[in-house]
């Protein structure tokens, strides 16, 4: 997160304005790179609760009038005396620092009560009795004006649809023409294209496993499937954000790397409960909370990959701690204990504290709570002339209390701006740009985008990575593309210079080292997870692999390790778990791999990748060096094995490759296909001309 500073006495009254009534007008916000910003550039992110209006989750706190039996509320009477229960909540949750509501537009009001249901979905995954006649005038009477009203109380709205998904989901189903409907219905309405910027779009409610259209797993099923959908809602014309779930209760995201859905304003929605990501609040001590928040910043990157692309929301998230009773089964069928009243059961002391560190890490996370009863005693809201306290009655361990400390922290800090606060000249003039870290460590095909952190001469400080403007040193080894992502081509080093430009055309600068590998040491890259659960330590490099598991890299496609003649370990020490290297063409520790002999007492180990033959799987064969997909090292379960460097070279006595020399340039053709670099390590088209670099290799253009 970015600390903000208020500077003058016009900013401070507007501070104090924001606090009681939150930011209005709300202005509009789109997707920059990885962050949510408004139309004055400031990063923004979102906290706040979801709610359903229907009578049996609100605990029967409004009705309708009862027109076709005792059962029914959903009709006119009950559109009212909805929205007049809405208000209360929506100010309430005002005052407890909301700025974001997530609407589900609930199916009792899209169901014709007339209608015999086909029995082939249950609860609200059924959609048989879904009425488009109905749809649309609730849509109108009904969910438009509640996501007028949580705007007119500061908080931009997310929208979900009428349901849940069904179990199995395949592309080209009638679940996915059930989402094309609603959301062409949605995006159609001249209100919500009107407050686009406010206003956005979750595509589906929790999908658990998706496939193809034959029925097959598949790497681009999820982007087959919402890709149509994402272009419905654009053809209509509404421009806003679009959250894009995931499969696996919506926890699942890394096909998405490979094939993303195509469209601007896109961020995605995930789900975190208690257990999810490797995180679970009963394994949880003193002792092991901190190694617990790592590892959990490390297991959503490889779950959520998009993390590092785009803005994330957990639109669903609660806990609170075990108490005596009967407990209840999750959505994994696995028995959770049963709490004070939230679906996960877990403390903030513990689970909650390493979530949040997870949320602070990535800066680009916001949330919504499962329900406005996880934030705020609703009771005493509706009873007590609108007080607000925390849910659960102030539990410690509780959602309730410990959100309400954080949004509260969090209001001034990527906040949105409103659209009439006024600019000073102290505000708009940078004096100083920093990186955020001094090294970066990026693996050999992927990217990452720096923090930069500008500060102003008020004094606030903003992150201004994706305005700046880049050059490199070393173009053929780190390269960087048109929104300033730094992408490695090769092994090897490269000084990035980082120029800002602010708004009065003042400039600033700073230089800073990126170590472009396959092999980062950098705690993000490193899986402790393979086989069974190990541990690794980024401040010294010690790898501990559990007992059957292994420690190492995992590529996302296959890794061309062929343009290089050696692979060389260095140790700091002689390792104590009998262990050797391991390099797999395949993606399952059962599949295709070379087997290195045991380490013994060497500290420097050297493969000789071009006579090295499979030990597994293809035994006997010469590997593969263009199909490479995870490196690890293996040990008996006790012991440790501490990195001192892993890299790839062609220098006959096995030191590291000089970054500093120069490679030929290749004559032949420079031929289509990833993407292009100049000499300055900024991506190119095709029409340009002269010396490109496309992966890792120079490339003459006539």
């Amino acid at each position: 997160m970015i600390k903000r500073i208020l500077f003058s006495t016009l900013f401070i009254c507007a501070a104090v304005i924001a606090a009681a009534q939150g930011v209005k007008p709300l202005p509009a916000l789109h997707v920059d790179g990885k962050w949510l910003v408004d139309t004055h550039g400031n990063h923004v992110v979102l906290h706040g609760v979801m709610d359903t209006p229907n009578t049996y989750f609100n605990n029967n706190r409004w009705q309708g009038s009862k027109a076709q039996g005792w059962w029914d509320d959903y009709n006119d009477t009950g559109v009212k005396n909805c929205q007049l229960y809405f208000e209360k909540l929506f100010t309430g949750l005002e005052k407890a620092k909301c700025n974001v509501f997530r609407l589900h537009m609930d199916p009792a009001w899209s169901n014709d009560p007339n209608k015999q249901s086909d029995g082939k979905e249950s609860g609200e995954a059924d959609i048989s009795r879904f009425s488009q006649d109905r749809y649309k005038k609730f849509l109108k009477d009904l969910f438009v004006p509640l996501a007028q009203r949580a705007m007119r109380h500061g908080m931009y709205v997310v929208v979900r649809p009428p349901g849940v998904c069904p179990g199995n989901l395949k592309v080209n189903d009638y679940y996915q023409n059930y989402l094309t409907e609603v959301w062409d219905l949605f995006s159609k309405n001249d209100t919500i294209r009107k407050y686009a910027g406010q206003i956005s779009i979750e595509l589906a409610n929790e999908p658990v496993n998706l496939r193809n259209a034959s029925g097959n797993d598949d790497a681009k099923a999820m982007r087959d499937y919402f890709q149509p959908i994402i272009n419905r809602i654009r053809a209509n014309g509404f421009t806003g954000i679009i959250w894009v779930p995931g499969t696996g209760w919506q926890s699942q995201y890394a096909n998405y790397k490979a094939y993303p859905v195509k469209s601007y304003n896109i961020g995605y929605a995930v789900h975190d409960y208690d257990g999810w990501y490797g995180c679970e609040d009963k394994k949880l001590t003193t002792a092991n909370v901190e190694q617990a928040k790592k590892d959990k910043i490390n297991q959503l990157r490889r779950q959520v990959p998009v993390v590092d692309t785009n803005p994330i929301i957990i639109t669903e998230i609660d806990w609170s701690p075990k108490k005596p009773g009967s407990g209840h089964y999750n959505e994994h069928n696995e028995w959770v204990e049963s709490n004070y009243g939230t679906w996960a059961t877990g403390r903030t002391s513990m689970w909650g504290t390493v979530t949040k560190a997870v949320h602070d890490h990535y800066g680009n996370i916001s949330m919504t709570l499962s329900g406005t009863a996880c934030l705020i005693d609703v009771d005493t809201l509706i009873h007590k002339n609108g007080k607000v306290v925390p849910a659960f009655g102030g539990l410690e361990e509780a959602c309730g209390k410990a959100c309400m400390d954080w949004y509260a922290e969090y209001y001034e800090k990527n906040w949105p701006h409103a659209d009439n606060e006024p600019s000073t000249e102290g505000h708009l003039a940078a004096e100083q740009l920093k990186a955020e870290a001094e090294e970066l460590e990026i693996m050999v095909h992927g990217s990452t985008m720096p923090r930069l952190v500008a500060t102003f001469r008020d004094g606030h400080q903003r992150d201004v990575a994706m305005v700046a403007s880049y050059e490199t040193d070393a173009p053929d080894v780190v390269a960087i593309d048109k929104v300033g992502n730094l992408r490695g081509l090769s092994e090897g080093e490269a000084n990035i210079t980082a120029t800002y430009t602010d708004p009065q055309g003042g400039t600033v600068k700073t230089t800073f080292k990126v170590r472009s590998t396959f092999f980062p040491l950098d705690m993000q890259y490193i899986d402790f997870t393979m086989g069974s659960r190990g541990s690794y330590n980024i401040n010294n490099h010690i790898i501990r692999p559990g007992e059957g598991g292994q420690v190492g890299w995992v590529y996302d496609a296959y890794t061309d390790f062929s343009a290089y003649r050696y692979l060389v370990v260095k140790l700091r020490q002689k390792q104590t778990c009998d262990a050797h290297l391991n390099i797999y063409t395949a993606t399952s520790l059962a599949g295709s791999c070379y087997s290195s002999d045991k380490f013994g007492d060497n500290t420097k180990i050297v493969i000789d990748l071009q006579n090295a033959k499979y030990t597994q799987g293809k035994k006997g064969a010469a590997l593969e060096q263009n199909k490479v997909r995870k490196v690890t090292f293996w040990g008996k379960g006790t012991g440790m094995i501490v990195l001192e460097d892993v890299y790839l070279t062609n220098n006959d006595d096995y030191s590291k490759p000089d970054p500093t020399a120069i490679e030929p340039i290749l004559v032949q053709p420079d031929t289509n296909g990833s993407p292009a670099y100049n000499l300055r390590g900024q991506q190119v088209d095709d029409n340009y001309r002269g010396i490109v670099i496309r992966n890792g290799k120079k490339y003459f253009r006539k």
